[in-house]
């Protein structure tokens, strides 16, 4: 589907994933995913990126059906990245293993991606907090549509969110430096979304 370029409408970025009478919401194909994807270029301070992998085909439908024990109806793509805590400078490097990883999955229509981001909600909840385990709820702003977000008890963050056609996931593990805004991160990644729906280069 083409890039669709928002013009007049509301100003929070969303024109082009919500679509009018004229236009259907953007659709993002494999090349959109990956750079949509944080870059290397992209990681704030602190953090060195990784490359990135995108799947399409039987191979993303098995990997979006094993983490969100749904069917995955209408996926195109799903596109995976991730930052590493930069730890140069600070001693023996087996202190520090934090990682976040950055997911998204696109999908044909906002509905395919609404039902597999509530089942994607349904199934880290329960891992999160079965056997009687509590999560805590975190706050995130970053400009989807849906949020869900928690620390579990373990300390592993989970933010999951939806933009139209899209479901985008930005999971934080291990020990950091500096723990990691996840709003800020969770807001890199939707901007860029937004920037690639728009026809733009996130990294310019």
């Amino acid at each position: 589907m083409a890039v669709l370029t928002a013009c007049g409408g509301s100003d929070d970025g969303l024109d082009a994933f919500r679509g009018d009478g004229d236009r259907p919401p953007v659709t993002l194909t494999p090349d959109m995913v990956r750079t949509a994807l944080p870059s290397k270029a992209s990681a704030p301070k602190g953090f060195e990126g990784d490359d990135i992998d995108v799947e399409v085909g039987d191979e993303a439908v098995e990997a979006c059906t094993e983490a969100t024990e749904s069917n995955c109806g209408g996926l195109i793509s799903m596109g995976a990245t991730d930052f590493d805590t930069d730890d140069s400078g600070r001693g023996d490097s087996s202190d520090y293993d934090g990682e976040v990883d950055f997911g998204i999955l696109a999908f044909q229509s906002p509905d395919d991606a609404s039902a597999t981001y509530k089942a994607l909600v349904v199934e880290e909840r329960g891992k999160a907090e079965e056997d009687g385990k509590t999560v805590k709820p975190l706050e995130i702003d970053a400009g989807a549509e849906e949020t869900e977000a928690f620390e579990d008890a373990d300390g592993e963050t989970v933010v999951m969110m939806r933009i139209g056609s899209v479901v985008a996931v930005v999971n934080g593990d291990g020990t950091f430096v500096e723990k990691p805004n996840y709003n800020d991160l969770a807001k890199l990644q939707i901007d860029r979304l937004k920037k690639t729906a728009q026809g733009k280069n996130p990294d310019a």
